[in-house]
């Protein structure tokens, strides 16, 4: 306000053109104190509302019977029987579960069982890994022992080891190589005397001498091949990457042309009214991985429009 009333005061010294410039100018300072409420805040996944279900009607939220359009809220849990769902995050995300798949609402589509295909800018996570993601469309899939398997079509995916993946590490790290230093020899009286010989220590360390246990030079190794496990790794289009129970993550690897194209006719891409709306893109990665190969999924063409011609 003390801006807007200083201006009369100073603006019949300025030019007509600096004039427009000062009010245009104040405007915006006093449009932006007065509407706080619209600066940009960072969307987060807090809700996911059901789109379409298929194979019956075996979805569930907090196990009641869902419907389409119904509303799961963090952090409320999505679960299918025998049924697939398609979910609309509010963060403009698209998921899709497969059967006898339980999903956690949150931070992250926070998957205990099953499959999820994820398009669009939003993490996923298990009791090991956390996917980071800039619009990609990738799956991450658990089965019942637990192993943790994550395949990206388009984009990349940043995989990264949860804290409780790294317990069995951390536990073996504090295992450190005991020694006990030298202590004085003591004869001890013998009713019968032998000819007596120096005890040999159980392992001898060069660096310091000191006897140390045998037993513990497996644990060293262990501990090394720990600090090997990277904790992060970067999936690209067409890669791979399987995770233990534990968190350990595997080796990328590349996927076959046919393992492709069985994930796009697979349950999470058939029998679905609307598709992905990054299936363009997946189309692009599958054509550049496997150049000559034909695409599985039948996209329409757009008819060509053209616009009238406009007088000026």
């Amino acid at each position: 306000m003390f801006l807007w009333k200083s201006l009369p005061n100073f603006l019949p010294k300025l030019p007509k053109q600096q004039k427009r410039l000062a009010l245009f100018f104040a405007s915006l300072c006093i449009f932006a104190l007065a509407f706080p409420q619209l600066a940009p805040v960072s969307a987060q996944a807090t809700q996911a509302t059901v789109k379409e279900i298929l194979d019956g009607n075996q979805v569930f939220i907090q196990n009641r019977q869902a419907a389409v359009n119904d509303v799961a809220g963090q952090p409320q849990i999505v679960r299918t029987g025998n049924s697939r769902t398609a979910l609309l995050f509010n963060t403009g995300a698209v998921a899709r579960l497969s059967a006898n798949s339980l999903l956690k609402i949150g931070q992250c589509a926070n998957l205990r069982r099953g499959t999820i295909l994820i398009n669009g800018a939003m993490n996923a996570c298990s009791a090991g890994i956390t996917t980071g993601v800039r619009g990609t469309t990738y799956l991450l899939e658990i089965d019942d022992s637990g192993l943790q398997k994550v395949t990206v079509l388009e984009g990349e995916v940043v995989v990264t080891r949860n804290v409780k993946g790294n317990e069995d590490a951390i536990d073996a790290q504090k295992t450190k190589q005991f020694s006990f230093p030298e202590l004085p020899r003591i004869n001890l009286p013998q009713e019968n005397p032998q000819p007596s010989r120096p005890l040999e220590p159980l392992k001898v360390d060069p660096a310091n001498n000191k006897p140390v246990l045998n037993v513990e030079q497996n644990s060293q190794n262990n501990n090394s091949q720990n600090n090997q496990q990277p904790s992060q790794v970067v999936l690209k289009a067409g890669e791979k990457l399987e995770v233990d129970p534990k968190g350990v993550l595997g080796i990328i690897q590349q996927l076959s042309e046919n393992e492709f194209v069985n994930l796009l006719k697979g349950n999470l891409f058939d029998g679905f009214t609307s598709q992905i709306p990054g299936i363009d893109k997946v189309r692009s990665a599958f054509e550049g991985l496997f150049p000559g190969a034909n695409f599985p999924i039948s996209l329409p063409n757009l008819p060509n429009i053209s616009l009238p011609r406009l007088p000026f």
